[in-house]
C-alpha cells in the first residue's frame, strides 16, 4: 500500500455538521475544510492510503457523496519553489533555473497562482515535466497521483456540466465521445 496525497473540492452545507458526517464517512485521512467567503465551498486534502491512485481517489469521491457533498473537483497540491526543491532534492537555485528556462529544455509549467514573492505550481504538471525529461527522481506514486488527479478532474467535471444539457444531447455527446 502507498499514501495518495491529493485535494477533493465539494459543496455541501458549511459546519462542524458535516465535516463530522464527512469525517464518520471515512474522510478520516483527510483535512476538511470551508472557505468562509463562499459558504458551503469546501476542500478536503487527504493522505489516503490504498493499492493505487485510482482506488484512493474514487474511495474518496464515493465516501463523499455518499455523505451528502457534491463533489466539484479532484486537484493535487499547489506548491511553492521552496515544496519543489525539497520534493525533489534540488536547490533553490536549480529551481529557478528549470523556471527561468536557464537550465534544462525550457517549456518548466506556468504556475497556477502567480504572486509576486510565492507562485504556486501544479505538482501535477511539475511532475510531469520532470519525469518526461528526467530532471529529477519524482516517486512512481507522485507521477500516479498526478495523472490520475488530472483524469478524474475532467471526469467529476464532465459529470456535472453534462446535466446543463437537455437528455437528447447529453446522449449525442457521450457517443460521440465514446
Amino acid at each position: 500500500m502507498a499514501t495518495y496525497t491529493f485535494d477533493i473540492h465539494f459543496t455541501g452545507p458549511a459546519g462542524e455538521a458535516t465535516i463530522d458526517s464527512l469525517y464518520e464517512a471515512g474522510w478520516d485521512d483527510a483535512t476538511v475544510s470551508f472557505d468562509p467567503a463562499t459558504g458551503g465551498a469546501g476542500i478536503a486534502t487527504f493522505d489516503r492510503e490504498a493499492s493505487s491512485a485510482v482506488e484512493a481517489i474514487a474511495s474518496a469521491i464515493a465516501t463523499g457523496r455518499g455523505a451528502g457533498v457534491a463533489v466539484t473537483g479532484v486537484a493535487e497540491n499547489l506548491v511553492p519553489f521552496a515544496e519543489i526543491a525539497e520534493r525533489t532534492g534540488r536547490t533553490l537555485a536549480t529551481v529557478d533555473h528549470w523556471v527561468k528556462g536557464r537550465r534544462g529544455p525550457g517549456g518548466f509549467p506556468e504556475p497556477k497562482i502567480k504572486r509576486p514573492k510565492v507562485s504556486l505550481y501544479s505538482w501535477a504538471e511539475v511532475t510531469h515535466w520532470l519525469h518526461d525529461h528526467e530532471l529529477a527522481e519524482v516517486s512512481a506514486t507522485d507521477v500516479e497521483t498526478a495523472r490520475v488527479c488530472e483524469i478524474a478532474d475532467s471526469l467529476v467535471r464532465a459529470h456535472r456540466l453534462q446535466h446543463e444539457l437537455p437528455p437528447k444531447d447529453r446522449r449525442l455527446l457521450r457517443r460521440a465521445v465514446a
